[in-house]
């Protein structure tokens, strides 16, 4: 199988965050799109041209960086990160959902800014003091107290916020939001977690990739 697309995407890394996490990095191919974003093979693999995507070995492909995880999580082996609980699994699920309808969405205008857009003082200021504290508010609704999103060990939860908390931590001082406010069982999980070599190499591979497609924006 071959993952199609690059860490410099938060769904394309939380992917290759689950597989790091299981020991499996090894058992796929990885890679761009074949032809390049604007090619007819890639609107065939990704309807709306978009990245990740999962070249089965069948042929057939898989999208959504969310659906590639947990179809991953269960056909690869090693450590199962979706709960076999159902509650702890459908917690899980919920913040990946939360995170890729809501918080994706409210931090839409700093992104669009960073990568070269465009966003009003207004947009801003309204993804700062109210889109994005409510979205992560609704996220940590979810999560549980142990040391990981949910439970005790590493979930599926845990491969969508670290993905995202890059760019929160890269990104958000820029535009005046540091930390997580009053969000205490965000920062609370943060500081647990943010100097585990899973999360320091997906930040790694995250920087290196947004270098490699856009120059280090840091200076």
């Amino acid at each position: 199988m071959k993952l199609i697309g690059e860490s410099v995407s938060p769904y394309f890394e939380r992917v290759y965050i689950g597989l790091d996490i299981k020991g499996v990095t090894d058992k796929l191919e990885y890679g761009m799109p074949d032809g390049g974003f604007k090619s007819d093979a890639h609107f065939e693999a990704h309807p709306l041209g978009k990245i990740p995507y999962l070249v089965k070995d069948d042929g057939t492909t898989l999208t959504e960086g969310q659906l590639i995880l947990e179809y991953l999580d269960r056909t690869l082996g090693g450590r199962l990160l979706t709960p076999e609980d159902f509650d702890a699994a459908t917690d899980a699920r919920a913040i990946g959902r939360i995170l890729d309808l809501y918080y994706a969405e409210a931090v839409r205008p700093m992104g669009r800014v960073a990568f070269g857009g465009t966003a009003t003082d207004d947009e801003i200021a309204k993804a700062r003091e109210q889109d994005i504290p409510t979205a992560l508010a609704y996220v940590s609704k979810y999560m549980g107290g142990g040391k990981y999103a949910v439970g005790d060990d590493w979930t599926i939860a845990d491969c969508a916020l670290i993905s995202h908390l890059y760019w929160y931590g890269a990104l958000m001082p820029r535009f005046g939001l540091e930390g997580f406010g009053d969000n205490e069982r965000l920062a609370d999980y943060w500081a647990r977690v943010k100097d585990d070599p899973v999360v320091t190499r997906s930040f790694a591979r995250t920087k290196k990739a947004y270098d490699k497609f856009f120059g280090d924006k840091s200076e």
